[in-house]
């Protein structure tokens, strides 16, 4: 692994584990594959959480299946926890960037956690904040 760090976003995730949609399945894990023979992949404990919740209510999955996904997900990244510094930088960034409450604590844990990409889907694309580029996935890997 390089020192080169990218966040994912819940989305994303979610897409990669339940989504029914295989066209988009398929390109989420060729592009989660390709992002791990050159990347640190690294995502919060806020994200998890969000997946837990939507994989349960929203999907309607067991908690042991939810489980058994949480921890592939810890397998491949680092889970990073939220703070009060985090919660602090998240204050200033969504007033500086009129992003919501939940989507600026996931942009302040990616830059905390010094990671140049953050890959989401539903986050603007192309916005830059602090060292920090958020990026579509499906705007910037069409698959092979």
């Amino acid at each position: 692994m390089t020192e080169y760090k990218i966040f994912i976003d819940t989305n994303i995730w979610i897409y990669a584990f339940v989504e029914k949609n295989e066209n988009k399945r398929k390109i989420i894990l060729e592009f989660l594959e390709q992002l791990l023979k050159e990347t640190t992949v690294v995502v919060s404990i806020q994200v998890i959480n969000e997946f837990h919740y939507a994989c349960f209510r929203k999907y309607k999955l067991k908690e042991d299946e939810i489980y058994r996904f949480v921890n592939d997900i810890k397998s491949i990244a680092q889970v990073s926890s939220l703070d009060f510094d985090i919660y602090e930088k998240a204050f200033k960034l969504r007033k500086r960037y009129n992003i919501s409450f939940w989507d600026s604590l996931i942009i302040a844990a990616a830059v905390e956690n010094n990671c140049k990409i953050l890959y989401s889907e539903d986050m603007q694309d192309k916005l830059k904040i602090d060292n920090l580029i958020i990026k579509n996935p499906f705007n910037t890997y069409k698959g092979e």
